[in-house]
């Protein structure tokens, strides 16, 4: 069905829908860029002891590979570790 002349939008509130649409998104983007920013340093942050531990698994499994034998395990806990480097200075 055609329009009828005389009966569509003015120009000017057809820009001004246009510009208010732009001003919604500007703001929209600008309001979810650092959300983004924040979620994806939270995701690489959990991604760290992931990757270390795929990293480990790979090397052993290379070394198994090659008929090596595995290197010690260090079966210190942690706090020990810390208080034993502290006390090396």
């Amino acid at each position: 069905m055609k329009r009828l002349p005389g009966h569509g939008r003015p120009p000017w509130l057809q820009q001004l829908i246009s510009f208010a649409a732009l001003v919604i998104a500007t703001v929209w983007m600008v309001t979810l860029l650092p959300v983004l920013l924040v979620v994806g340093l939270i995701a690489a942050l959990l991604l760290i002891p992931v990757l270390r531990q795929l990293r480990q698994d790979i090397e052993q499994l290379e070394r198994e590979q090659r008929g090596d034998s595995s290197p010690p395990l260090d079966v210190t806990p942690w706090h020990r570790r810390v208080w034993n480097n502290w006390h090396r200075r």
